[in-house]
């Protein structure tokens, strides 16, 4: 073999080397590009799910934040209007009591024991004023109503008028008093602090 034809072969080896090399580097780009298409392709599919999913997710936190502030807000609401109402019956019940004073009881026994007639029991505070409590006394007999009075001890304050042939007795004190409008009032109390109209 000659020097020029072994020259052709080398330069035609070389030529088909490279053609093969050119081709197959072709296919490796083709199927890493078209692996690359594949994979982004996945991503934005992948990319879309999770949005979805975050996005749904964050509405249900957002659902929950917001069933959750409401139900603070009406927790809030109920106990402020329950302080309202206690400070309300406490302001009531310091009214009462600063307005039952010896001349409403005189007044007050002297009405429930004429209301009732006959056959009364009363009992009224130890601590009453000796004149009121006689003047009590004093005019209850006259009116022949009244079977006994005794100061009892245990009686801070008011009165506990029992009908002896009956059998039953109710104790009249700035407390009872006070619970009783403290009763009647709260409803409507309630439903100013709800800017509703008393009904």
């Amino acid at each position: 073999m000659s020097e020029k034809t072994l020259d052709k072969l080398i330069v035609t080896l070389k030529t088909e080397a490279i053609e093969a090399a050119d081709k197959e580097a072709k296919q490796i780009v083709e199927k890493a590009h078209k692996e690359a298409q594949r994979i982004l392709k996945e991503a934005e599919e992948q990319k879309e799910e999770l949005l979805v999913k975050a996005d749904k997710e964050a509405q249900a936190i957002y659902g929950k934040g917001e069933s959750a502030l409401k139900q603070a807000a009406r927790d809030l609401t109920i106990s402020v209007r329950n302080d309202l109402l206690k400070l309300l019956k406490t302001a009531l019940e310091r009214e009462v009591e600063s307005n039952f004073t010896p001349d409403l009881m005189e007044r007050a026994i002297l009405k429930v024991v004429g209301n009732i007639g006959s056959g009364v029991a009363l009992k009224i505070p130890e601590n009453m004023k000796k004149e009121l409590a006689d003047k009590i006394q004093e005019r209850l007999r006259t009116s022949g109503n009244l079977d006994t009075l005794t100061k009892d001890p245990n009686l801070p304050n008011g009165f506990v008028v029992t009908k002896t042939d009956q059998g039953w007795s109710y104790r009249i004190s700035a407390e009872a008093v006070a619970e009783l409008l403290n009763g009647h009032l709260s409803p409507k109390w309630i439903n100013i602090l709800k800017n509703e109209p008393n009904t």
